[in-house]
């Protein structure tokens, strides 16, 4: 038998021991990380990406209007011809006729104003707002995501309080008991304790069931693992250190949704421009060229013939075309075209206003939320040695269960009230970033400066 079969087991055995296990940072997902993954998985984005390629394909089609066609024409055809009784000599004519033609022709056509260049120029503009828009679906998409993730962040924070809550009703459980035992309280004690302890588990249990459902919604935007965990976010850089007016500048000046308007204004002033160009007259230019060989073999009469004719063909023309009535086809073009630009014009104007209000409420909003975690977090310090004070009363015999209960509930308030304050403020953050035109949420560059959109 080969040795090397013999210790096949042994090699399996030992590089599966050696093998370092599965570490919980393999599945640890930071919210750069999860952009990554999100972006190319993002079927909105992915629309946005094929109605780009659809403007580019436009705008080759554009191009290709301002090049003549050329066409290659090929024929093979055949003929034979028998005719006998003319009034005239030859009395009987027996003909066979077989041609092979070989062409090329050429034609082009512009209107006079050039048309054609105004057509090619707004397909170059319909590609730029397709960019922007694919742009704004990437931002729209991150902004989601983004908020799911926190929305985790938040449930895992909510599980840890109310598991801790738990833990301080468990340990008040079993004071009361020795208490009671010890002949210090009443019964009545006991069934306070077990009634909070009770309510501590139903929300550990919320507090699981709701972590679920929110991991759940983060895995539907982004591919992720049935175990990953989160990694807590640093502090996201905002512009909220510059005054209103400057991120309201920074808005109309990044968001990618004003930048495509502006496009669609410029693209309904060449629409205006190419329906007005119906009006003038339209030259078009064809010519052709072309060889015909054809072998002819009859008898005229007594007299047998047998020859070959080659003929070679040149075409050339130039048509000026204008048309006088359309039944008012031109008129009702032009009109409809200037009725687009108006209401891109109008949609223009309300969506400026309607960006400007966002990043005014955005920056107002997370200046709230900034102070807020402030308040709220000297708030929980003070429930918390408020808390400690009440126990070291109770183990004195100087506070009833009652308050300790309330001092216990006050501390579960202020720690959800604080962790819903950072949790808003994550989102104001995210949200003060979005409505300023910048990403939620900064990327690190790609290596070679490649591209991470999908």
């Amino acid at each position: 038998m080969n040795r090397s079969l013999i210790f096949l087991p042994l090699l399996l055995v030992c590089s599966w021991a050696l093998s370092p296990p599965c570490r919980a940072e393999d599945t640890l997902v930071t919210i750069e990380s999860c952009m990554e993954k999100a972006i190319p998985y993002a079927d909105a984005i992915k629309l946005a990406e094929e109605s780009l390629f659809s403007a580019e394909q436009d705008r080759l089609r554009a191009r290709s209007v301002l090049i003549p066609s050329v066409e290659l024409t090929g024929r093979l055809s055949g003929e034979r011809t028998d005719m006998s009784g003319a009034s005239s000599p030859p009395d009987s004519v027996k003909e066979k006729t077989y041609a092979a033609f070989a062409g090329l022709g050429f034609q082009y056509s512009f209107y006079l104003n050039g048309r054609e260049l105004m057509v090619y120029d707004a397909s170059g503009v319909l590609v730029e707002k397709a960019g922007m828009d694919l742009q704004a679906a990437r931002q729209d998409y991150m902004l989601q995501v983004a908020a799911t993730f926190f929305g985790c962040i938040r449930s895992q924070k909510g599980l840890a309080i109310a598991e801790a809550n738990l833990a301080r009703l468990t340990s008040y459980q079993d004071a009361v008991k020795r208490r009671i035992e010890a002949g210090i309280l009443t019964e009545t004690e006991q069934f306070r304790a077990n009634a909070e302890l009770t309510e501590g588990q139903a929300s550990v249990t919320e507090a699981l069931n709701q972590r679920a459902v929110s991991r759940r919604a983060l895995q539907r935007l982004v591919p992720l693992p049935d175990d990953f965990q989160l990694a807590e976010p640093n502090d996201i850089p905002t512009p909220a250190l510059l005054a209103l007016e400057g991120c309201v500048e920074l808005a109309e000046k990044n968001r990618p949704e004003l930048k495509a308007l502006e496009l669609a204004s410029r693209v309904a002033d060449k629409e205006v421009d190419v329906a007005k160009s119906t009006y003038w007259p339209k030259l078009t230019l064809e010519g052709a060229a072309g060889i015909k060989e054809s072998t002819i073999d009859g008898s005229y009469d007594a007299l047998d013939v047998d020859y070959d004719k080659d003929t070679t063909h040149y075409s050339a023309s130039l048509t000026l075309s204008l048309p006088l009535l359309d039944g008012g086809l031109r008129r009702a073009d032009i009109r409809k075209s200037l009725s687009d630009k108006r209401s891109v014009d109008h949609r223009l104007r309300q969506a400026t206003k309607e960006i400007r209000l966002a990043a005014e409420r955005a920056w107002y909003d997370h200046n709230t939320e900034s102070q807020r975690v402030q308040a709220l977090a000297d708030g929980l310090v003070y429930s918390r040695q408020f808390l400690e004070a009440i126990i070291r009363q109770f183990q004195e015999g100087l506070a009833q269960s009652l308050d300790l209960v309330d001092a216990n509930t006050r501390l579960v308030e202020a720690e959800n009230k604080l962790a819903d304050a950072r949790f808003a403020l994550q989102l104001a953050a995210i949200r003060l970033r979005y409505a300023s035109g910048l990403t939620p949420v900064d990327l690190p560059s790609p290596p070679g400066g490649e591209s991470t959109g999908g």
